[in-house]
């Protein structure tokens, strides 16, 4: 309670609703506080539409008060709408800080974990601080807020953290308005704090310093750390061949012994999110990040990492707990024996997330490769039908709700193919709609009808009847990148440059080298890549040797350019399917893109999604060229053979294959060049998994994903996109 001295001459009392991201963001605290400073007598609250604040005044002091309220809100804060209106009078005597109260319906937007804030990094260091490696420091503007959410609105008895008291000394804080821990709902210190379980800062530092592996939970998950000369121990524990590590540094400036960094990547680094961002490597770190020229680094995010990192004082792998192809471990009884040691503490996670991972182009452009911990739940403000359910893709799969003015899209849940992921998938989808008290009456679902996500909304809808819509894939990414840069009302024509590894197309083909135009609310496919044979179904999708031998069917002349990658047996096995009838084709850039990797002799295999292409961007270095290769434009069909046969002929020439690569992909810029002259547009817009690298993007001019990721992870908020225009 903020005390005032007498009580003012009441003038009026007003009302202020305030909505938005506006809860575990310090926003009480802070109206609080402006109250005091004004002299202004009232009480603020919160539930789930929002922030509520009563309050008398005169008109001009109302003014005032409400003017600095919405325009100097705190960091964290998102006002998306808010009024003031006069209300009944009310004989207040201070200004009050109330409970929040409980409703069946919620409009308000939820808070990301914010990552470890300087001010707490300092005392947790400082020995003369009560909170002196504590490993659950937090504020008003730091700390976990979604990812301990049971229920709404945000109060300490609707987090994972209800069970545990605060000491006086802290309930001091929380009650003293100029403290930073006022009204902070995650408040504790050693006296009262989160009760630790396993090993001391001491013997995690031995086991590191030995060279075994750590598992500590995290704000989202459990991670596993190790020394970084212990990249083998760490593959062989999560059977990772050749995928990359990111790396946890201690401070900025260790890091930057071993990457470049750019203003924008330290930014990113030292910011709320705390994501891992992918750096320029100074020289090859092969046990890290093999065949890559770039490293995911990564900052203590958490009290308990900076602990452990600073202790430590070196670089450590940090990489999520979990099996291939499975979900991050976030339950303790599942992280038992996962490591040589496991760190532990009772604050329940119950929305589970990865770390956000992200890089810059040259130009210094944004690509969002995660969505996790930090960035989620993802908020764009749009009016729309509220109960509409968007099931996602199933790979990087993500799920996306709508309220009136809002669309809400989830972390990213992993892609799907094992009961582990589903059954994650499911959870976090019945936590979230329990969490915002959302019941859909409208579901949207992908095309393919044998996707996991596409099943489970049919189901859904059959149980629940709401109505079930489809939406094809790269439909759904051209609207979501439309909706992100708001363009759904756009008057004139945009372009849609979609490219992706696969997606179900109308036609029953695998699409993924699309070309839309979007014009007066429709959207129509206009051009694409030549079809050509889906060879093995998926498994063309891990083999890039199969996109080669697919592209270079018509050329058989040419064959024994990829020959090395096959046994006796494969290969004629793979030329009888050549000759025979192959009722699958695809368009897919990313297909064809694997195919030129495997031509110029990077990989035939991967290990992981995108290998050999971002090995072969990866080994392009400073190269630089401005000549390209030809890719005709007839009639609807854009041809690669001339792309193809001129990465061949330049390879038997003897070209620097690292020039060749370059030449494609700014034969793929040329070719968006040629594609805005022929369809007579002038804005473009560009989606799909293609468009995660750097290199290319950095190649384009216009409108990109700026809070979503282009991979499928931005699918769901397309299907709503799509909806949306339908039904407007």
């Amino acid at each position: 309670m903020v005390s005032m001295a007498g009580i003012k001459k009441i003038v009026n009392s007003y009302h202020i609703h305030i909505s938005g991201r506006v809860q575990g963001v310090g926003f009480r605290p802070f109206v609080a506080r402006v109250a005091k400073d004004l002299h202004i007598l009232g009480a603020v609250s919160n539930s789930p539409d929002g922030v509520h604040i009563a309050f008398n005044a005169s008109a001009g002091e109302a003014a005032q008060f409400y003017n600095t309220i919405i325009s100097q809100p705190p960091v964290h804060a998102l006002i998306t709408h808010h009024h003031m209106r006069p209300a009944p009078l009310f004989p207040f005597t201070s200004f009050t800080i109330l409970p929040g109260t409980a409703a069946s319906a919620t409009s308000l937007l939820l808070t990301p974990d914010i990552a470890l804030c300087d001010t707490c990094r300092k005392e947790i260091t400082n020995s003369s601080n009560r909170r002196y490696q504590y490993a659950f420091t937090t504020c008003t503007n730091c700390g976990p807020r979604y990812s301990i959410m049971r229920a709404l609105p945000y109060e300490r008895e609707h987090t994972s953290m209800s069970h545990l008291q605060q000491c006086p000394e802290c309930y001091e804080e929380y009650l003293d308005s100029a403290d930073r821990r006022f009204h902070s709902e995650t408040n504790s210190c050693p006296e009262c704090g989160v009760p630790v379980y396993g090993p001391s800062l001491q013997e995690v530092d031995d086991c590191l310093r030995k060279g075994g592996i750590v598992a500590v939970k995290g704000i989202g998950g459990y991670l596993l750390l190790c020394d970084v000369s212990q990249s083998s121990a760490m593959r062989a524990k999560k059977n990772r061949p050749q995928k990359p590590f990111a790396v946890l540094y201690p401070t900025l400036e260790q890091a930057a012994e071993d990457v470049y960094l750019t203003a924008q990547e330290s930014l990113e680094l030292l910011g709320p999110v705390a994501p891992v961002v992918l750096c320029k490597l100074k020289k090859p770190a092969e046990g890290l990040a093999p065949g890559l020229d770039r490293l995911g680094v990564l900052l203590p995010y958490s009290p308990l990492l900076q602990l452990i990192s600073s202790k430590y004082g070196g670089p450590l792998i940090c990489t999520s707990a979990n099996g291939n192809g499975v979900p991050i471990i976030y339950k303790d009884e599942d992280a038992v024996g996962i490591a040589d040691l496991v760190v532990s503490f009772d604050r329940e996670i119950i929305f589970p997330q990865d770390d956000s991972v992200i890089c810059f182009t040259s130009k210094g452009r944004r690509i969002i490769l995660r969505g996790g911990r930090g960035l989620a739940p993802v908020y764009l403000h749009k009016h729309s039908r509220d109960g509409v359910l968007a099931m996602g893709a199933e790979l990087k799969s993500t799920f996306a709700l709508t309220g009136e003015d809002y669309w809400l899209v989830s972390q990213y849940l992993g892609s799907h193919g094992t009961l582990e992921t589903e059954e994650r998938f499911e959870d976090t989808l019945k936590n979230l709609l329990q969490l915002l008290h959302k019941r859909p009456v409208q579901i949207l679902t992908d095309m393919h009808p044998g996707y996991f996500v596409s099943k489970l909304g049919k189901q859904m809808a059959k149980l629940s009847g709401a109505t079930l819509t489809t939406i094809q894939h790269h439909k759904a990414h051209f609207g979501a990148v439309l909706a992100e840069n708001n363009l759904l009302q756009q008057r004139h024509p945009v372009l849609g440059i979609i490219w992706d590894g696969a997606g179900y197309g109308e036609d029953e083909q695998i699409w993924g080298g699309e070309v839309f135009v979007y014009k007066e609310g429709q959207m129509k496919r206009v051009a694409h890549l030549d079809y050509f044979p889906q060879l093995m179904g998926d498994k063309m999708n891990k083999e890039p040797r199969l996109s080669a031998l697919a592209l270079l069917q018509n050329f058989p002349g040419r064959h024994g350019i990829i020959r090395h990658y096959f046994n006796d047996q494969e290969w004629r096995y793979y030329h009888q399917l050549l000759h025979g009838h192959i009722p699958l084709k695809t368009s897919s850039m990313g297909r064809l893109l694997d195919g030129v990797a495997a031509i110029l002799g990077v990989a035939g295999f991967n290990t992981y999604e995108g290998e050999a292409v971002m090995k072969m961007e990866a080994g392009i270095g400073d190269i630089v060229t401005h000549t390209y290769y030809d890719m005709p434009i007839h009639g609807d069909v854009i041809m690669w053979k001339p792309l193809i046969l001129g990465v061949i002929a330049d390879v038997e020439r003897g070209m620097d294959k690292r020039e060749i690569a370059y030449k494609v992909y700014y034969s793929l810029a040329h070719l968006v060049t040629k594609l805005k002259l022929h369809f007579k547009t002038e804005k473009v817009a560009f989606s799909g998994g293609v468009f995660q690298s750097p290199l290319l993007a950095g190649m384009m001019q216009g409108h990109f994903h700026r809070m979503l990721s282009p991979n499928d992870e931005c699918i769901a908020a397309g299907q709503l996109a799509c909806f949306s225009i339908q039904n407007d």
